[in-house]
């Protein structure tokens, strides 16, 4: 219940909250649904599964619970007129479906509700972290001891994810990025069937699922004698990325670890070859808010200790290739600490 409590004085404006989205409802209860209705007001909270999940949920829920039909729906909303929905979950169908079904109830849109205190993780968190952390170090060790010349790019991410498995973790992150030569100069390219040659550039990022919670890392390795020119990114980035690592401590802007990165890629001449924001919250999800870009909405808010979120910047040229370093860190109250090993 102590989630739902620190829920409580999050409400404004409306007399209530309808939570559904499954991993906020985990975040909340504990309990994994892929479906649910938990209601939250100033005074009572109300857990709606159905039949499949009623007798774990009565048994472990923080809340009373009640089966999710129409007659405990109503009894939930019954003293409730204003009521807050997620509009970043919430379809427009399942929209329609409850206004017609509670037309006493105007229903108001708030975009990820739970965001707020999901952002500030806890020690069960930090260390569920840690630990995905860690068997992701592991795991892209492991994918450097593989390769050899003629290993394609889908054996790689199949045998991360089968040591990863192995040695504890329940998923994946993410489909394993594991890029050869050109292929890494496209952020989100996905593994496929190409072979890996003599003095290419692996691309590998990689994350494993510990406790729910997700490990998100990058590095590069230059197998054989690498190209100058992406040796020279390799420097730049690491240097900008190392340079906004240094700067996280409470109270900085996020959008001004973007600034300096794209500062430093300015005086070499290569910010057009950035491409995407610098980083990511990361948690139950692997990109939960916020996002850390100079010019996004998140820009401004301010660090507090308990954050975690990726520093990943890149450089991407088409034909070459791309480099990208990414660590996960957390905001502590005199700076930052880093989930992984500075070189690899």
């Amino acid at each position: 219940m102590d989630r739902i409590q620190k829920l409580i004085p999050l409400i404004s404006g409306v007399d209530g909250w309808m939570i559904e989205e499954p991993e906020d409802l985990y975040y909340l209860t504990g309990l994994t649904l892929s479906t649910g209705s938990l209601f939250v007001s100033s005074q009572t909270a109300l857990l709606c599964v159905d039949g499949r999940y009623f007798a774990k949920a009565a048994q472990e829920a923080p809340c009373p619970v009640s089966l999710n039909d129409e007659t405990s729906l109503r009894k939930a909303l019954h003293s409730m007129k204003r009521v807050g929905f997620d509009a970043a979950f919430i379809t427009y169908n399942r929209y329609l479906t409850l206004k017609n079904l509670f037309p006493h109830v105007e229903w108001v849109p708030l975009p990820n509700p739970v965001k707020q205190l999901r952002l500030i993780k806890d020690a069960h968190e930090i260390a569920a972290l840690k630990k995905a952390a860690h068997l992701t170090w592991k795991g892209y060790q492991w994918i450097l001891s593989l390769l050899k010349e003629g290993i394609s790019e889908e054996e790689a991410a199949l045998q991360f994810e089968i040591f990863c498995r192995q040695n504890g973790a329940s998923g994946l992150s993410f489909e394993p990025i594991i890029a050869f030569g050109e292929n890494s100069a496209y952020p989100h390219h996905r593994a496929g069937k190409t072979r890996l040659q003599k003095n290419q550039l692996v691309l590998i990022d990689i994350g494993a699922i510990v406790d729910r919670y997700r490990g998100d890392m990058t590095r590069v390795f230059f197998f054989g004698t690498p190209d100058p020119r992406l040796v020279h990114f390799q420097e730049i980035v690491c240097r900008a990325q190392k340079k906004a690592v240094a700067h996280v401590k409470p109270g900085v802007k996020l959008g001004e670890l973007d600034r300096i990165v794209r500062e430093e890629f300015r005086k070499e001449n290569v910010e057009e070859l950035y491409t995407h924001s610098l980083g990511h919250g990361i948690g139950l999800e692997t990109h939960e808010f916020p996002r850390i870009k100079e010019s996004g909405e998140d820009r401004d808010l301010k660090l507090k200790p308990g954050m975690v979120f990726t520093i990943e910047p890149g450089l991407y040229q088409p034909g070459l290739g791309g480099i990208r370093y990414e660590d996960t860190v957390l905001v502590t109250p005199t700076g930052c600490e880093n989930f992984y090993p500075a070189s690899g």
